[in-house]
């Protein structure tokens, strides 16, 4: 069985098997990320979502395997919609989703739970099934609020790094958020991102554990072409919420490069403050060099999860995506989704 994305115009990926005996649940996720090193597990004494929702799954249920994301967001991230499969003992008509929900959500702690459980169709893996991500990055220009330090990205953070000093008034801190949306459409499209990926952290091998287990074994890592770095994005809108300095950037798209969206926002920002015209902006992103974006990623704790899609939205065309192959880093640590795709719309 193959993946399920892979009559999207994807190409096939292999997935994770289901021994017998067992039943795999799909699961959906939210939580706050600022406690976190993390999704993907790490070591006992690291704190990590999965680390989490493993042991609550041991709490509740018979013996399981390993809790299995769709994306591993980085330490700080938070999520509304992240996507995870849990192969657990018994058959799919001996559990009952809603009750084991709630049981799960009686032992997790406050800061994750979770949000749907049902037993997932047959093939179904959620890393490799999935066809695209939504993100959403939260960021303010207004004065900074303790009470939502970690939930977006103050500017006034930056502000003060970049001017060795403080703003002199509120209106130092606004964003040309015009400028800003002009600058983000040019991002729509098949387009190679390597402007906007973190190269301080090479590619892992989680997900190669899963396709090539020989390769990892042998710690060879990928290679990292400027073919593996093309994504397509169809969706990169700017919104300001009416009458407030809170800024939404929404991304979305077939697969993302490690810390894209983080680094689109910090260029985004750049250009909302006047340092980058929405020229420049495109120029950076056609030069491919990670140098020529000149910012550092805006920090994680302004970027959202919202969701793993499992089909492509309506009127996004994949008829071109034959050629780009995505089989390398996600926004934050996973492998890209395996939408083989191209010119379209946009991650």
């Amino acid at each position: 069985m193959v993946a399920a994305g892979a009559a999207a115009g994807r190409i096939a990926e292999p997935v994770q098997p289901i021994a017998q005996g067992t039943c795999r649940l799909k699961m959906t996720v939210a939580y706050d990320g600022s406690h976190f090193a993390g999704f993907q597990y790490q070591t006992p004494k690291v704190r990590t979502v999965q680390g989490e929702l493993e042991r609550a799954a041991a709490r509740v249920l018979l013996p399981a395997g390993r809790v299995v994301g769709a994306s591993r967001t980085d330490g700080g991230a938070h999520a509304t919609g992240q996507v995870a499969h849990l192969d657990v003992t018994g058959s799919a008509d001996s559990i009952q989703p809603a009750s084991l929900m709630m049981y799960m959500n009686g032992v997790l702690p406050d800061d994750v739970k979770v949000q749907q459980l049902q037993v997932a169709p047959e093939g179904f893996d959620s890393h490799f099934s999935s066809v695209g991500k939504e993100y959403c990055y939260k960021l303010s220009c207004g004065v900074p609020d303790p009470l939502q330090t970690r939930q977006r990205w103050w500017i006034y953070d930056r502000w003060c790094e970049r001017s060795r000093g403080k703003p002199q008034q509120p209106s130092d801190l606004l964003l040309d958020v015009a400028a800003m949306q002009q600058a983000a459409q040019q991002l729509l499209g098949l387009h190679d991102f390597s402007s906007f990926m973190d190269t301080k952290k090479p590619a892992g091998l989680g997900s190669l554990k899963r396709k090539k287990p020989k390769l990892a074994a042998a710690g060879i890592k990928p290679v990292r072409t400027k073919e593996k770095n093309m994504r397509l994005l169809w969706q990169a809108d700017v919104l300001q919420e009416a009458g407030s300095g809170d800024v939404q950037i929404l991304i979305a798209g077939n697969g993302f490069l490690y810390r894209m969206v983080r680094l689109i926002a910090a260029g985004l920002v750049e250009v909302g403050h006047g340092r980058v015209s929405p020229q420049q902006f495109r120029k950076q992103l056609e030069a491919g060099s990670r140098p020529a974006l000149q910012v550092e990623a805006a920090p994680p704790h302004g970027l959202y999860l919202r969701k793993v899609l499992y089909e492509l939205p309506p009127g996004v065309d994949i008829s071109q995506a034959a050629a780009a192959a995505v089989s390398s880093t996600d926004e934050d640590g996973t492998e890209g989704s395996n939408t083989s795709v191209p010119e379209a719309a946009a991650e």
